[in-house]
């Protein structure tokens, strides 16, 4: 698949790649490039700016794989880079190793004699131009050496160019990402907190109605249950007064009744003969 088809985060993923693989084998793996990298300074000053553009490459990586959707592609490219990162601190700790026991002869081992490591995605290319420029004056002083050797001796750090430009560049864009970020997640957890507040005083007078018509409800039943007990009562007296006490009770009953009937008569037929 051609580079130009690929989205930027992949381009710089395969670039990463490649020169960790290419860092690997020259510092880790033989130890013809340890040699090299024991004997010159400048070999040792292009793989400092590569690894430089490693951690770049390693920044800019991490920035993009925070706004990956899906959670499984996050997670294994942060394994990715993790490993990744292991293997740069490895690479860094070797070079500073090599550099703490290492002599600068560089005329035994000169720009002349060195393969570059990245090719076409070697950043160090500038570095070694100025190399090259820097050894020119002193050619012809081939006569003394220790002024050659002095004058050919460069600083083990390189020098300030763009990639620590570019890398300061990515941490501020990486801090201004985090505090984006982080704003919006405290006005996502304050709004959060707004609904659950006013969720929970809705729920609280919704609570306290469902309690008034409960009480209500609580009030009717009671009254209810005393007219029952009322008329309880009520129906109790009049089954007394119907039944009477006993068998003596009810004769009596049945007597007043037949009276009644009686009195009626007379009223009814006698009376109107009656003459005072």
């Amino acid at each position: 698949m051609p580079l130009s088809s690929l989205n930027p985060r992949d381009v710089a993923a395969i670039d990463l790649g490649r020169v960790l693989s290419r860092l690997e084998h020259k510092i880790l793996s033989a130890d013809t490039a340890d040699q090299r990298l024991q004997h010159s300074s400048y070999e040792r000053i292009k793989v400092s700016a590569n690894l430089e553009y490693a951690r770049t490459l390693l920044l800019r990586l991490e920035h993009s794989s925070s706004s990956l959707k899906l959670p499984s592609q996050k997670a294994s490219a942060q394994s990715s880079l993790s490993a990744q990162r292991a293997l740069i601190k490895r690479l860094t700790d070797r070079l500073h190793d090599l550099e703490a026991h290492g002599d600068d002869n560089d005329l035994l081992y000169g720009p002349e004699d060195e393969e570059d490591i990245l090719g076409e995605d070697a950043p160090a290319a500038p570095l070694a131009a100025q190399t090259r420029e820097a050894e020119k004056p002193a050619a012809p002083a081939i006569e003394e050496p220790t002024s050659t050797l002095r004058n050919r001796k460069r600083p083990k750090n390189p020098p300030d160019g763009a990639i620590p430009t570019d890398e300061e560049t990515t941490r501020a864009e990486l801090l201004v990402h985090n505090d984006t970020e982080s704003t919006h997640l405290t006005s996502s957890l304050l709004a959060l907190a707004q609904s659950l507040k006013a969720s929970s005083t809705a729920f609280s007078t919704s609570l306290e109605a469902d309690t008034e018509i409960l009480n209500r409800a609580t009030e009717g039943l009671d009254k209810n249950s005393t007219g029952m007990e009322a008329a309880g009562k009520r129906i109790g007296l009049l089954k007394r007064m119907s039944e009477g006490k006993g068998w003596w009770g009810r004769m009596m009953l049945y007597a007043w009744i037949g009276g009644l009937w009686v009195l009626a008569i007379l009223l009814v037929f006698a009376g109107p003969k009656l003459r005072f």
